[in-house]
């Protein structure tokens, strides 16, 4: 196992296209670290610095006390688990998950002692003799898993391992990972767009937005307190509605103006960092469960929209309801069983000591 270092690296392509910009992290050893962002945001590209798949235009990468910039990928004691499986059809499964070992010179009994191990770790032991026509999608890249685990090397790196996989199978994957994670307390560094992969495995998130970090912060803290919109905005599912208003005061209150001719108060404990705004343009934040969600609905004197249903997704024991506000849409997470229809006027409740504020212009959370 080791830590990984990333200082200030960049990668900039002919054209001068820059793809990461001066990206720093320090990953601890045995640590789970996610990098997400959407398509281009050059996440991957960051992952195949480390791996040594791509060449650094600038900064240094160091896996362990080592840099490792000009060491060559198989010298940096990384296995890697791609989005394709790239398993040798004519290979049962036991002889793909042994060849990397066996390219090594490794002695035959350590071999399949390690194979043994990694589908015990997998639960492959009864596909050992199998070829890879007769996996399924999950079974394939539980291969793929086990042919990076025999290796025992100090990084994992994922590329977005699970993206071939259908909605259930990639559940019970992220599942899997994180148990393998667990027993092994290998450092581990993953590459998704997905954040539902990365809210529900990482113990650490990087944020990526046009190749420049925007945060790094645990699910939670990510999810709670947001450095910017676009963090807010990305994170969630639904993701977190913002609108854009201005605030106005009148004596010690302060209150929300938004487009149409709504409004909404401002919390007391909100009002000091808002200060500065008043009279200004503002982002207001506010996540779909504290919009007409039954604990939003439970606060004694909470402040109400008037709202318009327009469309409903049931999921189950809640529902998505996208509702009009004056001039902008919102969605909430409202229980299912409320029986709303659409077109309806609505007046949900607003919990607004959870609301989010944001500088329109710089899209920095205020306080």
């Amino acid at each position: 196992m080791a830590k990984v270092i990333i200082e200030k690296v960049s990668k900039i392509y002919p054209g001068k296209v820059t793809a990461v910009k001066e990206f720093s992290a320090e990953i601890a050893d045995g640590e789970f670290v996610v990098l997400v962002g959407p398509s281009g945001c050059g996440k991957s590209t960051m992952l195949r610095m480390v791996a040594g798949l791509e060449e650094i235009t600038a900064g240094t990468v160091r896996i362990g006390e080592r840099v490792v910039n000009d060491v060559p990928p198989k010298d940096r004691d990384i296995a890697m688990v791609f989005q394709n499986y790239a398993l040798y059809p004519h290979m049962t499964v036991r002889e793909n998950m042994a060849f990397g070992l066996k390219l090594r010179g490794m002695p035959r009994q350590e071999i399949a002692t390690r194979v043994d191990e990694a589908a015990t770790i997998l639960g492959l032991e009864s596909l050992l003799e199998r070829r890879p026509k007769a996996l399924s999608g999950g079974q394939r890249q539980r291969v793929a898993l086990g042919r990076a685990i025999v290796r025992k090397p100090a990084v994992f790196l994922f590329d977005e391992p699970l993206s071939n996989l259908d909605a259930k199978m990639r559940v019970q994957m992220r599942m899997e990972i994180s148990q393998i994670h667990q027993r092994l307390g290998v450092t581990m560094l993953y590459v998704t767009h997905d954040q539902v992969e990365a809210m529900t495995m990482g113990q650490r998130i990087v944020v990526m937005k046009d190749g420049v970090i925007q945060q790094v912060a645990t699910p939670l803290r990510l999810y709670d307190q947001p450095v910017n919109r676009f963090v807010a905005g990305f994170i969630g599912t639904p993701p977190m509605n913002i609108m854009d208003g201005l605030l106005h005061g009148e004596g010690d209150a302060l209150r929300f103006d938004g487009p149409g001719g709504w409004q909404l108060p401002i919390p007391a404990e909100a009002r000091p960092v808002l200060a500065s705004f008043r009279e200004r343009p503002v982002a207001l934040g506010l996540r779909p469960e504290d919009i007409g969600s039954p604990s939003a609905e439970s606060l004694v004197g909470a402040p109400r929209l008037r709202a318009g249903v327009e469309v409903i997704e049931q999921m189950g024991s809640e529902s998505y309801v996208y509702l009009r506000v004056g001039d902008v849409k919102l969605v909430c997470r409202m229980d299912a069983h409320r029986g709303l229809k659409i077109g309806e006027i609505i007046t949900p409740a607003v919990n607004m000591s959870r609301a989010r504020f944001f500088d329109p212009q710089s899209g920095l959370s205020i306080g």
